[in-house]
């Protein structure tokens, strides 16, 4: 009998020093009624770390990319393998993760049984195993996204349940629902909020995205690394918004954008990171990438089957992640989710 393919993909740029803690229990993952294959994608690293995969782990298909493509593009190099060798699933693990014993098993068991465009892991925090790095990740109405309830003891009471978006650090993806989107990542992102952008054109054409909590693994996260990027996460915030929603939605929420922006214009000029953040602006409203945005746009918008209404329907107003748990946010969330509360009412289309 012809067997299911699962093919793990791995961007990996100078990860020589996670290897130890990641890939003896992977490599232990085999099932008899599904192929796993694991696959990494070298985005270019100077740290002797794919020739020190190949020697230790020749178990492992190895990709080495000319250059560094970033987390997205080194990602879809590893589609594009995996749909060359027609793989049904993905699952898309960072290299700074530990997985458990036999974490794919419940993911397949549900991807066997049901629609679904991603499947979420549970992340824990690593080594802090007690904590949460999400069960979930949010999408807040002006385009962020968090882990939902980050850095929060586990009381492992969650149960199967959708969510905004799998986090791109451990999911698990159909196949054949990024065939119907035509592709994994937009190559503009580079990286961070690409998983965001997936798991809302996910939902846009009809495919929910759920947490599993009985497949487990765990991140070594650090917040403080993800925000010295503050121009990447700003001008991909941006480009999801304009691409994604319809323009009726646009206009409603454009005086608490129009709040927002000045509001991190003021966070990054207190914490340095000003010209980040103009440099944001400067590559989003270039004439190229205006004319590169109107294409993805019209792509996407003509792909949808949902409307704004049914998307938005499970976006937050809210902003509830505790490394950001400062006055001036908690101020904000008063009246950002008042707003959204208001207007999400008038979202008809």
């Amino acid at each position: 009998m012809l067997k299911n393919k699962i093919v793990i993909i791995i961007v990996s740029y100078n990860g020589k020093e996670y290897w130890p803690d990641l890939m003896p229990t992977l490599l232990e993952e085999k099932y008899q009624d599904v192929d796993v294959e694991i696959l990494v994608v070298d985005n270019h690293s100077d740290d002797g770390s794919a020739a020190d995969l190949a020697r230790t782990y020749p178990g492992v298909k190895i990709i080495r990319n000319e250059e560094n493509l970033g987390f997205v593009g080194g990602n879809n190099v590893g589609y594009e393998y995996a749909k060359k060798n027609k793989a049904d699933y993905i699952y898309l693990l960072n290299q700074d993760t530990v997985v458990t014993n036999g974490f794919l098993r419940p993911l397949y068991d549900f991807a066997k049984e049901n629609k679904f465009g991603s499947l979420q892991s549970k992340l824990g925090l690593w080594p802090d195993k007690e904590k949460i790095n999400t069960i979930g990740n949010v999408i807040h109405y002006l385009g962020f996204g968090y882990g939902k309830d980050s850095n929060q003891i586990d009381k492992n009471k969650q149960k199967i349940s959708k969510i905004n978006y799998a986090s791109g650090a451990g999911a698990f993806i159909s196949m054949e629902a990024l065939e119907d989107l035509g592709y994994l990542f937009d190559e503009t992102m580079f990286m961070y909020l690409e998983d965001l952008d997936l798991g809302w054109s996910m939902n846009m054409l009809g495919y929910d995205n759920y947490l599993i909590p009985s497949s487990v693994i765990y991140h070594k996260y650090e917040f403080n690394r993800s925000m010295r990027q503050f121009s990447w996460f700003e001008r991909n915030r941006l480009w999801i918004m304009l691409k994604n929603y319809k323009l009726g939605t646009l206009i409603l929420i454009f005086p608490a954008w129009f709040i927002m922006e000045l509001g991190q214009l003021g966070f990054a000029l207190i914490n340095k990171r000003f010209w980040q953040k103009i440099k944001s602006y400067a590559f989003l409203f270039s004439a190229k990438q205006i004319k590169l945005l109107t294409e993805k746009r019209k792509y996407i918008q003509n792909k949808r089957k949902r409307s704004d209404r049914q998307v938005v329907n499970k976006f937050s107003g809210l902003i509830l992640f505790q490394p950001l748990n400062m006055i001036l946010l908690k101020i904000a969330n008063v009246f950002f989710f008042a707003y959204w509360q208001i207007i999400r009412l008038f979202i008809f289309w």
